[in-house]
């Protein structure tokens, strides 16, 4: 009866995250973190847990799913929550979130796509480098028309998808949450 009772204790033990952890098992854990020296907690995430996939011995693994990588991010996430790092409880909230819509860890068919929304400034000097115009798509402050550039990220299963939705594959792979880059130019 001792016997069986140990080997369940051993097994709880060796199934459950922490002991992954401590163990140095469990694909994806990170272990105990100190806060990022320059504050940059997205480039700590993003070193700690990789779109691409975690270094082994021959190269990058992948993320077997999705899930994987999410739960990577959040246990990261939660290692820095004790640490202290966060001073600021929305950033907290949003790391989670832009780690669930993303690309990582999804088929390789599964794009960001970008959609613009392009609007012209009406800026009377906009020699001046002062943002005394109004933008025509939204009425932010502008100096050029460049400034009234407005984009947001969506995640598509496949380039087709993502032009059929009147979008445009400029990156790739990645979150939602980051910034679109600038729309490529017109052809």
């Amino acid at each position: 009866m001792r016997t069986t009772l140990r080997l369940i204790a051993i097994a709880a033990l060796l199934a459950s995250p922490a002991a992954g952890l401590a163990m140095g098992h469990g694909h994806g854990k990170p272990p105990t973190v100190t806060c990022p020296t320059d504050g940059n907690v997205e480039a700590a995430l993003a070193t700690a847990c990789p779109c691409a996939g975690t270094a082994g011995d021959t190269g990058p693994v992948g993320w077997k799913n999705h899930g994987q990588y999410v739960r990577c991010v959040v246990h990261y996430r939660n290692a820095l929550r004790k640490a202290g790092c966060f001073t600021d409880d929305s950033v907290r909230r949003a790391v989670a979130r832009c780690a669930a819509r993303s690309t990582c860890g999804k088929s390789s068919d599964v794009v960001l796509c970008c959609h613009y929304q392009l609007g012209t400034c009406n800026d009377p000097n906009p020699a001046d480098n002062v943002a005394a115009g109004t933008c025509s798509n939204g009425g932010a402050p502008c100096n050029a028309s460049a400034d009234c550039t407005q984009s947001s990220a969506s995640l598509a299963h496949d380039v087709t998808a993502c032009g059929a939705d009147g979008g445009v594959v400029v990156v790739g792979g990645g979150s939602v949450c980051a910034p679109c880059p600038p729309p490529p130019p017109a052809s």
